[in-house]
């Protein structure tokens, strides 16, 4: 409804809104490593514990773009936790999330923009 009333603002919100599912299109591989850095351990094995497809897709992403060793790690640590409350995966995801925000506000990584569905 709201490309009828305001297409502009629409594309822009669009653009605006970041969730965990879009980390492997709108980061750079290569700026992987420093958002693991950024994130606090615990919390980045929570997030990457994940049920849903397409955050379990960004955790491999995010898997993939780390050292083997570091990758095989936090799968390690991922399969100790065993079932993770919904609660906290979502928690962990909006800590992530908040993480490439301040990542983005400072200038150390830049998101790139979503491709047109033209």
């Amino acid at each position: 409804a709201l490309d009828e009333r305001d297409t502009e603002f629409a594309e822009g919100v669009r653009k605006a809104i970041f969730i965990f599912a879009h980390i492997p299109a709108r980061i750079e591989p290569r700026e992987v490593p420093r958002l693991v850095r950024e994130v606090d351990q615990a919390v980045l094995v929570r997030a990457l514990a994940a049920p849903d497809e397409a955050d379990a897709a960004a955790a491999e992403f995010i898997l993939a773009n780390l050292s083997q060793r570091m990758a095989d790690g936090l799968r390690e640590e991922r399969e100790a936790l065993g079932r993770v409350r919904a609660k906290d995966v979502e928690a962990a995801l909006t800590e992530v999330v908040g993480a490439i925000r301040r990542l983005q506000e400072s200038g150390q990584i830049t998101l790139k923009m979503p491709q047109d569905e033209d």
